[in-house]
């Protein structure tokens, strides 16, 4: 029984994922995400686990990039599309991927080696080596000033235009 004279604990939302399962679908295709969390919805795939792989792989890719950047990140708006920094959102799937293999789905050396240098990248941007290329239009766009919490700012600087 808690403890009632704790106060309350905060409820914390969820932070974003950075892609979704059609992100995944469109980096490795119907067959492989079949092999790897096969469901029973009409796509045949189990999608709350392939949510899962991406939201521990996004708070992984946090760990690293809390160094540098306010995380999680909020991503930016392009023609009404969600937009995270590339190579980053590539890097979390592989990442992703590598997570949903194990019983049934055999990792694969190519699946190791791509999470592999999703961590490399990931250590050189906490190392200041790399960084989180700007959007692809280079700025905010939209109406969202970037003022909110959590929100992606784009600051200029003698460095390029940064996620925040």
């Amino acid at each position: 029984m808690p403890d009632a004279s704790l106060p309350p604990v905060a409820d914390i939302p969820a932070a974003p994922s950075y892609g979704d399962v059609q992100t995944l679908l469109r980096q490795f295709g119907t067959n492989e995400l079949l092999q790897l969390a096969p469901g029973d919805n009409e796509q045949g795939l189990d999608e709350a686990l392939l949510l899962d792989a991406l939201r521990r792989a996004s708070r992984e890719a946090d760990s690293y990039l809390a160094t540098r950047y306010p995380v999680p990140l909020t991503p930016a708006e392009n023609s009404g599309e969600t937009v995270w920094p590339e190579p980053l959102a590539s890097f979390v799937g592989d990442m992703a991927r590598y997570h949903l293999t194990g019983g049934d789905a055999q990792e694969s050396e190519a699946i190791a080696r791509r999470y592999q240098e999703a961590l490399d990248w990931l250590k050189a941007v906490a190392k200041g080596l790399a960084d989180l290329p700007p959007p692809p239009d280079g700025g905010g766009g939209g109406e969202d000033d970037g003022e909110g919490p959590g929100d992606v700012s784009f600051v200029q600087s003698h460095r390029p235009v940064l996620w925040r």
